[in-house]
């Protein structure tokens, strides 16, 4: 098995003992750590577009040697690496576990969403429902408030989201039909984080997972926001997001990212209002 670790080290490569690594890429003036590297996989990526593979084609763009020389030094195996792990990161859109609508009713008091600080009166503004299994029903619509699709949130089931047949989550922008009069923008990566914000007077739109698409970006250029503020999940596929999300943004509007506190994984998390209002103006300008 190839010593990834040892490797990127001993090119001067400081890298933590993770899985996977998002660093400023050795490439390129970069000040957004726009490199991902996966040491398990033995892969990378630059969202500024230097470049993408497997570490082998790393090490060789980075010490400017031959395949030959490095694995000399480190008597590395030759190995066929799987690929398909760049593809999180291919804007078109990935597989989806699709459901057929089914019956629907409207959610009661007695359900678990309103034990995450919902709002009744919030729930029903946006048409939600509940199925059979209580899954928590979300319907999707475009600017122009037509509908396009259903959303399902599951409490104690793997995968939590499913959604309806034919539906394109990387071509629309959920909640782009409850946004208003605004300036500032806020960007964040599930329906409930949306939901959230709109209860506290925040607007937003979901972009349904930690990458924005081509597609996403042009709906949100098409809003003209003055300032858009990324505010993805407190994890490492949010980072990456961020990182990339600045990049295919840069020069259209002025970016800014929230600094979500360490104990909180995403906006929702945050039930105090107050707390809530003070983390939303902890933002900082790229």
């Amino acid at each position: 098995m190839v010593d990834w670790y040892s490797a990127l080290l001993r090119y001067g490569i400081d890298v933590e003992h993770e899985e996977e690594i998002l660093l400023n890429c050795p490439f390129h003036e970069d000040r957004r750590k726009s490199c991902a590297i996966n040491i398990d996989k033995g892969l990378w990526i630059c969202f500024a577009g230097c470049g993408q593979g497997n570490l082998k084609s790393f090490l060789q763009k980075y010490s400017g040697k031959p395949w030959a020389d490095i694995n000399a030094e480190f008597e590395i195996e030759e190995l066929d690496l799987d690929l398909s792990f760049l593809d999180e990161y291919h804007e078109e859109e990935t597989e989806n576990i699709y459901v057929e609508p089914e019956d629907q009713n409207k959610v009661p008091s007695s359900h678990w969403i309103y034990d995450r600080g919902f709002l009744p009166s919030l729930v029903e503004s946006w048409g939600c429902r509940i199925n059979k299994f209580s899954d928590f029903m979300i319907p999707v619509r475009n600017q122009k408030k037509d509908y396009v699709g259903w959303i399902y949130r599951r409490q104690k089931a793997i995968p939590k989201y499913m959604f309806s047949k034919g539906f394109k989550k990387s071509q629309v922008l959920f909640g782009v039909d409850k946004i208003q009069d605004f300036s500032k923008l806020f960007i964040v990566e599930g329906a409930l984080d949306c939901m959230w914000l709109n209860q506290n007077g925040y607007p937003s739109v979901a972009i349904l997972g930690a990458s924005v698409s081509k597609k996403q970006l042009e709906l949100i250029s098409s809003l003209n926001p003055s300032e858009v503020v990324l505010s993805l999940d407190n994890d490492t596929a949010g980072a990456k997001g961020i990182s990339k999300a600045t990049f295919d943004m840069d020069g259209r509007f002025l970016i800014s990212y929230l600094r979500l506190p360490k104990k909180y994984k995403d906006v929702q998390e945050i039930r105090n209002k107050d707390v809530l209002d003070k983390v939303m103006r902890n933002t900082t300008i790229f």
